[in-house]
């Protein structure tokens, strides 16, 4: 089956960006796909929700991939990926 993206974006903060990708993650898990969804908060809201208390302990985030690709180094693309 092919592999689809789903993108929760606005500019505006406040508008629930957050709570619809929580939610809309935990659906689609619950109807047995694989999930994969990505926090690209600076403040780690979505992190957060999903219990990692502490998100600017993390050593690889979303902006270290986007600094690799920019720099044209190769990068695991499953380095930083937090498992529940």
């Amino acid at each position: 089956m092919p592999c689809r993206a789903i993108a929760v974006a606005n500019q505006k903060g406040g508008t629930g960006k957050t709570a619809t990708t929580l939610s809309l993650g935990v659906a689609l898990a619950h109807r047995g796909k694989r999930v994969l969804l990505v926090d690209t908060d600076p403040q780690g809201g979505l992190a957060k929700s999903l219990s990692w208390t502490d998100p600017d302990s993390l050593e690889t985030t979303i902006a270290n991939h986007l600094s690799a690709v920019i720099e044209g180094e190769g990068a695991d693309p499953r380095e930083g990926i937090l498992l529940t």
